[in-house]
């Protein structure tokens, strides 16, 4: 069956990812006098339109996801139906996932410094403060819980702007039917009370975001293995100290990670507010930079691309040779949004194919082209979405030929599926600054790779 390649008022330009319920296109919505922009459709499979529970938890996180507005909380446009089934219009966020980044530095040889570590942690702290205390039109408190908090959900942009994504799984008080007792989420990234199916509360984001910032600040998957031993492992064991895998992890960093993973929920870091306020302090004492345009910066250093021109859709006039004259284009010359659109097909991969060292056997969600091997246990639920590549095609700049071969980090070894699957690496400072703690620690994780290689 050819797919449509329009969806009401939007023009399907390509597919970025599927999972088992929905698909997800870039998109273009067009208006009048020519109007465009780019969008996200997120399509709910027509096989899934019957189903009363599933359009119903289709149209919840929509509306949901439509009373939270922050820069770092994607927007929803649009909830409609047509061919038969449902679509949600969001806002087209042109990055990378968290995961993504860290492969690619790997591969670069620019591994994510501290500083960038840091400032995309925070950055998800305040999007989940903000949806954590979101009230509805009435004032009445939403009591949002995302529930689902992993490197795959938290996506970045090219300007180094952070933003939380999936909110499909969230527990809030605008549906009180949810189940509190069913395990919803990915099981390397929950908390105890939530490995449980006890009630939960904002704290079991707090935790997930705590065991993000441990992983890429010690280069370790903190939790790995099969479910039932990851489930164990968090009800059970109190997280190792981050100096235990790096003897120079900064002592005042450490003392916030823990506080973020400790197993009663009493003594943990309260909110996602007092989490992103340690880790301003942390930052300010050592003369961090953290704001997106440091990100930024690095991000551009490990995807140094560009984007695929459009001259059809150009509103700017295209420079002349010198004594010849060009006539200027107008929007209202654009041509036609609709006629003859281009079929949709699948959006090549950007980067080599490796093994995702945040899919392992601890995870509920899978990317599409791997659905046929999840491994995810019957009770918990997987409709969300993955997505792995980034939402633009992007064209890599000449490198010269004589480029040193890829840096030999666990996790990013082609053909090392096991090392892959449980340690993604992540080097914490890459500026050279004179002898300091920084430093030191640098050359600390560097030598345990080195040993963990040889």
């Amino acid at each position: 069956m050819n797919m449509p390649t329009t969806l009401g008022r939007y023009e399907l330009v390509r597919k970025i990812a599927a999972g088992g319920m929905a698909e997800i296109f870039l998109a273009r919505s067009w208006s009048e006098a020519r109007f465009f922009r780019d969008v996200v459709i997120k399509r709910l499979f027509t096989t899934f339109a019957h189903k009363e529970e599933v359009v119903s938890m289709f149209h919840y996180e929509a509306h949901l996801l439509a009373h939270l507005c922050h820069p770092n909380i994607p927007q929803v446009y649009d909830l409609g139906s047509a061919h038969g089934t449902w679509f949600v219009a969001m806002e087209f966020v042109d990055g990378w996932t968290v995961a993504d980044l860290w492969r690619a530095g790997a591969r670069a040889r620019k591994p994510m410094p501290l500083h960038v570590a840091l400032g995309i942690v925070m950055q998800a702290c305040e999007a989940l403060h903000h949806a954590h205390e979101a009230k509805d039109r009435a004032g009445r408190a939403l009591n949002i819980v995302h529930r689902d908090v992993t490197p795959h959900n938290l996506m970045v942009t090219r300007d180094g702007v952070a933003k939380l994504m999936d909110f499909g799984v969230a527990k809030t008080d605008a549906r009180p039917k949810t189940e509190s007792g069913a395990l919803k989420g990915t099981f390397s990234y929950m908390a105890p009370e939530q490995v449980r199916g006890r009630e939960v509360d904002r704290r079991v984001d707090v935790f997930a975001l705590g065991v993000i910032l441990y992983e890429i600040t010690t280069g370790t998957r903190l939790f790995r293995g099969t479910n039932s031993k990851v489930m164990t492992d968090i009800v059970e064991k109190d997280a190792p100290p981050p100096s235990t895998v790096l003897p120079d992890y900064p002592a005042d960093l450490e003392e916030i990670v823990l506080a973020a993973l400790r197993r009663d929920r009493r003594a943990r870091i309260a909110s996602a507010a007092d989490f992103a306020l340690h880790l301003e302090y942390f930052a300010m004492r050592h003369g961090l930079p953290i704001g997106p345009r440091s990100i930024a910066e690095w991000i551009n250093e490990v995807y140094p691309t560009e984007k695929v021109a459009e001259d059809e859709l150009a509103i700017v006039p295209e420079a002349a040779p010198p004594g010849v004259e060009v006539p200027a284009v107008g929007v209202s010359e654009l041509p036609p949004p609709m006629t003859d659109p281009a079929p949709v097909h699948d959006l090549e991969s950007v980067i080599d194919d490796t093994t995702d060292a945040f899919r392992g056997e601890g995870s509920s969600v899978q990317p599409a082209r791997d659905l046929a091997a999840d491994e995810s246990v019957e009770d918990v639920d997987v409709d969300e979405l993955e997505e792995e590549e980034p939402i633009s095609v992007g064209i890599p700049s000449n490198e010269p030929s004589d480029a040193p071969a890829p840096l030999r980090l666990d996790g990013f070894e082609e053909g090392e599926e096991e090392l892959s699957e449980e340690r993604p690496v992540v080097l914490l400072d890459a500026k050279k600054k004179p002898e300091s703690e920084d430093e030191g620690y640098l050359r600390s994780l560097e030598q345990r790779l080195a040993d963990e290689d040889g």
